[in-house]
């Protein structure tokens, strides 16, 4: 009886102990005052080199303003540059004082919201630290090549302002920044400052990984690719919902070789009018490095190509599928797609 008291108290003892532990792990990881566990080490690594200020160690999961980030910058400028920023000219600005806010828009790091303020207490958006961040990185290594200009179509492109653009499509490709999920970008949206200090510590070590230039770390795309494919998002939005039409082409009707040779043909881009022959356009890519609106085409019997679609990100297509069927978008991973999927051509280019 004594054993079995002894081991149950042992058992209990046990269960309290993982209870603390679990608790303070918990505790530690909702203190907003801390970092949160994924940024600890970077935050670390930015204490080291410098790039996180003194004043903003703390409330980690506060939103970062447009005067804080604009010290990160100036420290990010000194580490990539390895130069000291200096303070220069009069204050264009009317509601700060801001050394920092000063020698960053000296180094034309920041600008102004306009009537000579800078609104430095605003929550930096997602946008604008991609901008200043571009910027940055640009005073720092002013011979770096800035001339190809990537773009990313993600799915709230529109929202993301016109002089944002550059940025946010270069710092994507380089693996700087990325998205909030769903391929959407969020560019209105806040920045924290622990999120801030990554973004910082990430291109620092872009950089120092690299001698010359930085390399494209993900598929981005040309300007003139760019337009290609926010005028073919257009015009797959105007055909969803019409009907299949064996031997269709529009504009009331299609069948599935149709509707690519429709939509491409009002882009500039001629394709041959079959999908068997739709497969010898453009350039071979296999289906782990798919794009948006590269075709993707299909062998019911595994040999004979029968099916051609659009291919429009996160693993669908658009399509028309069959009689008594519509234009519409469909999963290629999984069930019959997945099965007949047979090979993908690129044709914007």
């Amino acid at each position: 009886m004594r054993k079995k008291c002894s081991k149950i108290g042992f058992i209990f003892v046990l269960i309290i102990m993982v209870v603390a532990v679990t608790a303070n792990i918990t505790y530690a990881d909702s203190d907003p005052s801390q970092p949160s566990n994924w940024a600890k080490a970077e935050i670390e690594k930015a204490k080291e080199i410098n790039l996180l200020p003194e004043r903003l160690q703390g409330e980690y999961r506060s939103n970062i303003t447009r005067e804080e980030f604009s010290e990160v910058a100036v420290n990010l400028y000194e580490a990539l540059s390895g130069k000291e920023a200096e303070l220069q000219g009069e204050n264009p600005f009317t509601d700060t004082q801001s050394t920092e806010v000063r020698i960053a828009n000296s180094l034309g790091i920041v600008k102004g919201i306009g009537d000579g303020r800078f609104a430095p207490d605003n929550a930096i958006t997602r946008q604008e630290i991609s901008v200043m961040m571009y910027r940055t990185l640009q005073a720092a290594k002013p011979g770096y090549d800035y001339s190809k200009k990537y773009e990313h179509i993600f799915a709230d492109y529109d929202m993301i302002s016109s002089w944002a653009r550059e940025a946010v499509g270069y710092l994507y490709v380089m693996e700087i920044v990325n998205g909030v999920g769903d391929n959407r970008f969020s560019p209105k949206g806040n920045t924290t400052r622990e999120q801030a200090i990554v973004l910082a510590n990430r291109m620092h070590d872009k950089v120092s990984a690299t001698k010359d230039n930085l390399i494209a770390s993900r598929d981005g795309t040309s300007r003139r690719e760019n337009d290609l494919k926010l005028e073919l998002a257009k015009l797959i939005s105007q055909e969803l919902g019409k009907p299949y039409k064996w031997g269709g082409t529009g504009p009331d009707g299609y069948d599935c070789s149709g509707l690519v040779y429709s939509i491409y043909g009002k882009l500039g881009i001629s394709l041959p009018r079959t999908a068997r022959d739709q497969a010898g356009a453009g350039t071979y890519v296999s289906k782990e490095e798919l794009q948006y609106g590269d075709l993707v085409l299909f062998a019911r019997d595994g040999k004979n190509i029968n099916h051609v679609g659009i291919y429009v990100g996160d693993g669908k297509m658009v399509h028309s599928p069959q009689t008594g069927d519509v234009v519409k978008f469909t999963t290629i991973m999984s069930g019959y797609y997945e099965r007949c999927y047979y090979t993908a051509r690129r044709v914007i280019n």
